[in-house]
């Protein structure tokens, strides 16, 4: 194990990546614009409610929605991200910023995944940094994959053609080079938790985030700032719902996916 890596800021993740359309009315799911859900911390930790809403959210929106949970989130779904000509890619995962233990200290935030730790397994992969060594919490002694930035920008297939992305989960804008990843792949805006967040706060946030933004319409800007003062910062934690870059906030949905 050439790296040991802990968790400074971690718990839900939920991430939302959107493709572009060509017109301003729904979809039909026809036309390959789909939304995948990717559920890492179900059945554990399933939200029913939440999951309901923001399949009709992005249903309304005109997206097929494709649903991924448990087991299935490992190194090779998020591998494949890029080739699923997504429209919606909805993460709800343990994330959080990483620091490298040794002679240079190094931070980087990561989402994690489901899949068991093995050192036989990806090792190119992880002695270049891409993939990481993970636990949810530091008394977890079950030790997964996760994947860093460098995974997105050199591991991952494919292209997110004017992409939103939407993590809201623990510290994934609490520095760039997660959202900056994604961009580097074609995304228009990534939108998250600038720290630590509390799950229960997170879900009732997201889903009404994903009405404001999806299903009304509003400009990234006031979405994010409705959300914040329906729900205020996590209670918790103190976690804002920013988004990156600044410039896509005067920009609704449907304008950010050209």
């Amino acid at each position: 194990m050439p790296w040991r890596w802990i968790a400074l800021g971690l718990l839900a993740v939920v991430a939302i990546a959107v493709v572009r359309l060509t017109v301003p009315s729904p979809l039909s799911t026809s036309e390959g614009i789909v939304a995948v859900v990717i559920d890492q911390l179900s059945p554990e930790y399933a939200n029913v409610t939440l999951r309901d809403e923001v399949r009709s959210g992005l249903d309304g929106f005109g997206l097929d929605v494709k649903e991924y949970e448990g087991v299935e989130v490992n190194v090779g779904l998020y591998r494949d991200l890029g080739t699923m000509d997504c429209a919606v890619c909805l993460i709800r995962s343990h994330s959080g910023i990483l620091v490298l233990e040794g002679e240079q200290k190094e931070h980087v935030t990561s989402l994690f995944t489901n899949e068991p730790y093995s050192n036989l397994k990806y090792v190119s992969e992880q002695l270049s940094d891409r993939i990481l060594i993970v636990r949810p919490y530091e008394e977890d002694p079950q030790l997964t994959f996760g994947i860093s930035p460098l995974f997105i920008e050199k591991s991952m297939k494919g292209q997110f053609p004017s992409t939103i992305v939407i993590i809201g989960g623990c510290s994934c804008l609490g520095r760039t080079d997660l959202a900056s990843a994604f961009l580097s792949r074609g995304a228009s805006v990534v939108v998250s938790w600038d720290r630590s967040v509390n799950l229960d706060y997170l879900d009732v946030a997201t889903s009404y985030f994903v009405d404001a933004f999806f299903s009304r319409g509003l400009a990234l800007e006031d979405a994010v700032a409705e959300t914040m003062a329906e729900y205020g910062s996590d209670p918790q934690f103190g976690a804002l719902l920013t988004y990156f870059p600044a410039a896509a906030g005067r920009s609704t949905a449907r304008e950010l996916l050209g």
